[in-house]
């Protein structure tokens, strides 16, 4: 993506907040070109000479060039034979750990305190799955309001972190200083978080079904236009070769800690 920035050059300023600084390993196979101008104290920008949007400040015309670019890769990576899913992935102890489960399950919180414990973060927004092996789309982490008080340096961080759509946007490389290195492996574990409170005594991952699995991974697909046929190909490859589990909700060490368990 290149930027031509005829305006101020905050639009430049804000997309460093707004696009991920992961290191990717696939080589990029097409470029997007985008122009901003001003006008009438508002910022006009164009895509390859398309008009694209007209927002009244930078940090929206940022936003507007970063979804832009987003949607583009994605109908690239779909042309490609990559599906896409909804979920966090994780790299932990050498295993990676597929995290499915609704809006508000945890995902962005479990995988950044298994990244403070040693873990290689992927991405907590979306899942590329081909062959068997994931890939996570590069975004930064989206914060909710309330920051796990068990990260007290997150909440220190997040007044000082961009936003996007009204949430602060948390790069783990630049804000963490942790490695961000995005790279295509298979998966070793699949974990669907489940918001009902987990029983007492019960222990932490609960093995499930592969048939179980996969209407989990059903549920969190972005099915976009790929075919059907396409879709349970790509789905079925990805749970028959890995241990699946339902982690109910708890407190967030325990839950945390049953994640440890699986890659030790």
């Amino acid at each position: 993506m290149t930027i031509s920035d005829a305006g101020d050059g905050r639009v430049i300023t804000a997309l460093r907040g707004a696009v991920a600084t992961a290191a990717q390993e696939i080589a990029p196979t097409r470029a997007q070109h985008y122009a901003v101008g001003l006008d009438g104290g508002r910022y006009a920008v164009a895509e390859e000479g398309d008009a694209l949007a007209v927002a009244a400040s930078a940090e929206l015309a940022a936003e507007a060039i970063a979804a832009r670019s987003r949607r583009r890769a994605l109908e690239l990576a779909a042309l490609k034979g990559w599906v896409r899913l909804r979920g966090g992935l994780v790299d932990l102890a050498g295993k990676r750990l597929l995290l499915v489960g609704p809006p508000g399950s945890g995902k962005t919180v479990l995988l950044l305190r298994l990244a403070l414990r040693g873990g290689a973060p992927q991405g907590d927004e979306s899942v590329l799955l081909r062959d068997g092996s994931a890939l996570a789309v590069p975004a930064p982490l989206l914060l909710q309001e309330a920051i796990d008080p068990a990260l007290p340096k997150l909440a220190e961080l997040a007044p000082r972190l961009p936003r996007i759509g009204g949430r602060a946007a948390l790069d783990p490389a630049r804000d963490l200083g942790v490695e961000w290195r995005l790279r295509v492996a298979p998966l070793e574990h699949i974990v669907v978080l489940d918001p009902r409170p987990a029983r007492p005594g019960r222990p932490g991952c609960l093995p499930i079904t592969p048939a179980e699995a996969l209407t989990e991974l059903a549920v969190a697909l972005e099915a976009g236009a790929l075919a059907r046929t396409v879709l349970l190909r790509e789905l079925t490859a990805a749970v028959g070769g890995a241990a699946c589990h339902r982690l109910r909700a708890g407190e967030v060490k325990a839950m945390e800690d049953a994640l440890v368990a699986l890659a030790c």
